[in-house]
């Protein structure tokens, strides 16, 4: 009696295992973090996910008693959050901003990826420095994968500042619209009291 064999598309070995980076995994379900796509035109949009995915950082800080607002820049491909709260612990940026985060509290054995990373991971360029009592820690990603980092001196006062652009790979033609992000601004505002945004240069208004 002849042995059977599988063919060897059925076989299930070391090569069958494919393990994907952070960044990867989010680039590949970009839609399960994000939702839709889109170019910018509808609120829903992934692009001004990932602006809120920045403003999560900033929110909780304020939240937390430490800052009492934010400024938001954008323009058509790119988008800029600067916040003066606390900054992120010098040596903590990177961690902060890419790779997988542990949980804590009730639930230590948890995996998530905090808004920020998602952010990261569909951005084609991202830059994020934190200034802390006269020092400057500093990353520059491409696509979730970091490229530079350093510690510097800076005068620049407390607080948290990210850069990024969307991947135009993932979000095909898009473009930030300025009416669209005040509208999300001040729903936010109004539903933090004491809070104080600016958008391009101009005070939201709702913020206080």
């Amino acid at each position: 009696m002849g042995q059977n064999h599988k063919p060897a598309k059925d076989q299930f070995d070391d090569n069958s295992i494919k393990t994907l980076e952070w960044n990867e995994h989010i680039q590949r379900r970009s839609e399960m973090y994000i939702g839709q796509l889109g170019d910018g035109s509808d609120p829903k949009d992934g692009i001004y996910t990932l602006l809120k995915g920045v403003l999560v950082m900033a929110m909780d800080e304020f939240q937390m008693g430490f800052g009492k607002g934010f400024s938001v820049e954008v323009k058509n491909d790119y988008a800029v959050v600067r916040d003066y709260s606390r900054g992120i612990p010098l040596e903590s940026v990177v961690s902060a901003t890419s790779g997988i985060s542990v949980g804590m509290g009730a639930n230590p054995k948890g995996v998530t990826i905090h808004p920020v990373k998602v952010t990261n991971a569909l951005s084609i360029d991202f830059y994020v420095a934190s200034f802390r009592d006269g020092e400057c820690s500093w990353a520059k990603y491409s696509k979730g994968n970091l490229l530079e980092k350093g510690i510097e001196k800076t005068a620049e006062d407390n607080g948290t500042y990210i850069k990024f652009v969307p991947d135009p790979e993932v979000f095909t033609g898009y473009a930030f619209q300025e009416a669209i992000v005040k509208d999300m601004l001040q729903g936010t505002a109004r539903q933090n009291k004491g809070l104080s945004i600016s958008l391009n240069g101009a005070i939201v208004p709702d913020s206080f």
